[in-house]
C-alpha cells in the first residue's frame, strides 16, 4: 500500500482501537513515527501548523500518512500476531516476518500497511525500548523525538516532524537525564542528532508563512525550541566511551545503513 486509505479521523481511531485491543492482552504497543508525532501533536495549533508544512498533506490541508509504524517487544510477537491476524482480520507479509521477525513484523490492515518494530528503535542506530512503555497511545516523546533525529539521511518530511515535535513539546517537558544518558554516551547518535537539528534549523529559515498554520510567530517558536535543544547537546555531559569514539570522528562509520527491510 502507498499510503493509508481513510481520513484522518477514521486512521486515528483505529490506531486507538488497535492499541486498546493490545492493551487488554497486556501487550504493549505503541505509536512511533511520524503518525506517532502527530498524535502526540495534534491538537497544538502551532506544532500543528509546522507539522502540514511536509511532504504527505493533502490538498485541503489535512495529513496524509503513509503507514502506521508501531513498537513493541519481542516476547509479544506471537500474541500481536494472533490479535492481527486471528481476531481483527489483517494479512501479514509471510516473507518479511519469517526473515526479519526478530527485529520487525510487517501486517497489512483492509486500508493501511502496519510496521511493528520490536524491542529497540533500529534504523541508523539504536535506542533501546525495555521499561519505555508507559500507558498512553505513542512511545513517550522522548523517544519519538530520538526515532527520527538517530536518522542519518532525512527527509523533509522527517525534518517538519522533529520541528513540530519541539514545537509542541520543548526539552523542558522532556526528561533530560534520560536523553543526556543516551546522548552524552553515542557520539554517533550525538552527531546525527545535532546534524539534523542544524538542518532543521536551515529548513525553519526558507519555510515562508502561509494560511494553514504556518505563521511568524509558530516558527519563531520552533527556531528557539530548536535552539535550545542544540546547547543541550553541546553542555551535556559526555563519557569516556563518547570522547573515545568522538576522537575519531567521520574518518570511521559511526551509523547504519538503513535497508529497506531490516
Amino acid at each position: 500500500m502507498s499510503e493509508v486509505r481513510l481520513d484522518e479521523h477514521a486512521f486515528l481511531r483505529e490506531l486507538e482501537t488497535i492499541v486498546h485491543r493490545a492493551g487488554e492482552r497486556n501487550v504493549p504497543l505503541r505509536a512511533i513515527g511520524s503518525v506517532g508525532i502527530y498524535y502526540r501533536i495534534r491538537h497544538d495549533p502551532r506544532a500543528h501548523g509546522i507539522y502540514l508544512h511536509r511532504h504527505g498533506v493533502a490538498h485541503d490541508g489535512t495529513p496524509r500518512f503513509k503507514d502506521l509504524d508501531l513498537a513493541s517487544l519481542e516476547k509479544h510477537s506471537s500474541a500481536i500476531y494472533k490479535l492481527f491476524v486471528k481476531e481483527l482480520g489483517f494479512t501479514e507479509d509471510r516473507e518479511t516476518n519469517a526473515l526479519y521477525g526478530m527485529f520487525r513484523n510487517i501486517y497489512f490492515h483492509p486500508h493501511f500497511s502496519i510496521d511493528v518494530f520490536y524491542d529497540s528503535l533500529r534504523f541508523s542506530h539504536e535506542i533501546p525500548l525495555k521499561n519505555r512503555f508507559s500507558p498512553g497511545v505513542t512511545l513517550a516523546p522522548e523517544d519519538l523525538f530520538l526515532g527520527k533525529s538517530q536518522i542519518h539521511v532525512v527527509t523533509p518530511a522527517d525534518l517538519a516532524d522533529l520541528a513540530a515535535l519541539l514545537t509542541a513539546i520543548p526539552l523542558s517537558r522532556m526528561d533530560r537525564a534520560y536523553l543526556g544518558g543516551l546522548l552524552g554516551d553515542d557520539w554517533g547518535l550525538w552527531f546525527d542528532t545535532r546534524a539534523n537539528l542544524e538542518r532543521v534549523l536551515h529548513r525553519l529559515g526558507e519555510w515562508i508563512p502561509n494560511d494553514r498554520g504556518l505563521t511568524e510567530e509558530n516558527l519563531g517558536v520552533a527556531t528557539e525550541h530548536v535552539r535550545q535543544f542544540l546547547a543541550f547537546l553541546e553542555q551535556l555531559p559526555k563519557s569516556r566511551r563518547w570522547e573515545k569514539r568522538a576522537a575519531k570522528g567521520t574518518r570511521e562509520p559511526w551509523f547504519e545503513d538503513v535497508d529497506e527491510v531490516r
